[in-house]
């Protein structure tokens, strides 16, 4: 089992480190932008609005159903199972 993994520890390392051992090409140039003046963003009076009163929405009817007769029974006496014979 030990060599199996060393096994397997050696071809991982034989993939992997030939990439890690290049060196980067330094001589091309990458993306790169000159700073310049930025402005700041002003909320406007709706997002200051917003995010005063947050995330709201206004409660709309709610039916909240009442038991049935069975239904309050059953909970008055809980889950009953009958001993099975083996």
């Amino acid at each position: 089992m030990k060599t199996i993994l060393a096994a397997a520890a050696v071809l991982a390392l034989s993939i992997s480190v030939p990439a890690l051992a290049q060196q980067p090409n330094w001589s091309q140039p990458g993306d790169y932008y000159a700073p310049s003046k930025t402005g700041d963003e002003r909320p406007t009076s709706q997002e200051l609005n917003q995010a005063k009163e947050g995330d709201y929405y206004a409660p709309g009817k709610t039916i909240v159903e009442q038991p049935t007769a069975q239904e309050s029974q059953q909970n008055r006496q809980g889950d009953y199972y009958a001993p099975r014979q083996k």
